[in-house]
């Protein structure tokens, strides 16, 4: 029976090549790309031609032939041209989604009715400095997160900072962020990171450190830019590509829009690196964007993460590092010094004050040590003299052309070794001046 009908076909089949070849010669280029709504006939009229001649039963079973290839193939560049240039720039924010093993793992904790943390680290942006709103990404994203799963409680950690590097965040990752144990976390450090190797080895080391730790984090890198086109985007996103990180791109996106004329600076920021509420907003769809090439395919990803990681594409000598300060610090011999609260993020630190000298000295064991200190344009600012095992390695001056009471690191220490040292910091005599020490960092 199954032969008897394929006959059948096979025979209507020879009607209409037959039908198709005869009468005028083949038509024109233009004819054969005839869109699909132009060529096909409707079901209606198909019916109703069940009426006519042969002829025409042929040309009805032409109209009811399965789509060509190029009828089913993806929308073309005309069809994509439909999405609004919002919406294409939202897209184009997305440079990876990366492995989304990590993160579909995070989603099904959630849909499990287990809460969630989700941590930002990163500048004055992740900040909310000059938003104008309270409405920043930080805070935006974790009402987002919130909105996604409403039968459990999503915590927000803001861990950033203004005017701080990778070098600063590495360094207070573990009292920023770790201490909060979280589930997710942001990293934002694009515009005020340099591109000597002292920054790509912090901002790797600090990407590492998250991707190592007992509990599987989701880690996201988030990429801004200046109004001047600066952005560290380039050295930032191999390392993102090494580890496979979702990686979300304001260059790529906005900045995209500015220099093709669609869109204005202004209309992104309201100085020359700060988001408005308007480009807070922008940055907060591009995160949901991603969140949404994730949701839908959470089964599908959930499963063990590989901890076995790539070799680092710069260095990954600064991981694990541990923050310290007078509280946590002990054996710490003040001379003209004495303990102070030196900064709204640093409350435990030591001022110096005068014009007789004066030291901190310590002992530590170490390869890496990374001091923060405080930073002004001001002649009142001192320089203060490292010694390291009775040896001076260096001076720290504090007077920085670019400092406004923000704080600035410097290494001390940068082996590749553990050892035992003993550290001074030395205020030496001379015209009166000021010195702020807040915090310390160590490598083991």
């Amino acid at each position: 029976m199954k032969k008897f009908l394929s006959l059948i076909l096979f025979g209507s089949m020879l009607l209409s090549l037959t039908a198709c070849s005869g009468g005028e010669s083949s038509s024109s280029a233009t004819d054969s790309t005839t869109s699909a709504a132009e060529s096909t006939t409707s079901a209606a009229e198909s019916t109703a031609a069940g009426t006519q001649s042969d002829t025409d039963a042929s040309t009805s079973a032409e109209s009811v032939t399965p789509p060509t290839e190029s009828e089913t193939a993806a929308p073309t560049a005309e069809a994509e041209d439909t999405r609004s240039d919002y919406e294409k720039m939202v897209d184009r924010s997305l440079l990876s989604t990366g492995d989304m093993t990590r993160m579909a793992n995070v989603f099904n904790k959630a849909q499990n009715g287990e809460d969630i943390t989700v941590a930002y680290i990163g500048g004055s942006i992740t900040e909310g400095y000059n938003a104008g709103t309270t409405e920043f990404y930080a805070k935006t994203c974790t009402d987002l997160l919130q909105g996604y799963f409403p039968d459990i409680t999503v915590t927000g950690v803001n861990a950033g900072i203004s005017g701080t590097p990778s070098l600063l965040g590495n360094l207070r990752l573990e009292r920023d962020v770790l201490s909060s144990d979280p589930d997710i976390v942001f990293v934002e450090f694009a515009v005020n990171d340099g591109q000597e190797s002292d920054y790509k080895n912090a901002y790797e080391s600090l990407v590492r450190t998250l991707l190592t730790q007992d509990k599987d984090i989701a880690v996201v890198l988030l990429f801004t830019v200046l109004d001047n086109g600066y952005t560290c985007q380039e050295h930032m996103s191999q390392i993102g590509a090494n580890y496979g990180l979702p990686m979300i791109s304001v260059p790529d996106s906005v900045y995209t829009e500015i220099t093709e004329g669609r869109m204005t600076w202004q209309d992104y920021s309201d100085d020359q690196s700060h988001p408005n509420a308007y480009g807070h907003k922008c940055i907060t769809d591009f995160v949901d964007n991603y969140y949404q090439q994730v949701l839908p395919v959470v089964a599908e990803n959930v499963g063990e993460v590989d901890k076995n990681l790539p070799d680092p594409v710069f260095s990954a000598k600064y991981m694990n590092m541990h923050f310290i300060d007078r509280e946590t610090m002990q054996g710490v011999e003040l001379d003209g010094f004495k303990e102070y609260d030196t900064h709204n993020s640093f409350h435990n630190g030591w001022m110096y004050k005068g014009s007789s000298g004066g030291s901190i000295r310590f002992s530590i064991k170490c390869s890496v040590l990374e001091m923060v200190f405080k930073a002004q344009n001001s002649d009142k600012y001192g320089a203060a003299d490292i010694y390291v095992d009775g040896e001076k390695v260096k001076s720290v001056d504090a007077n920085m052309s670019d400092g406004w009471d923000n704080p600035v690191t410097a290494y001390l220490i940068d082996d590749t070794g553990s050892a035992e040292h003993t550290v001074e910091i030395r205020m030496e005599p001379g015209d009166a001046q000021a010195y702020f020490v807040l915090a310390f960092g160590y490598c083991d």
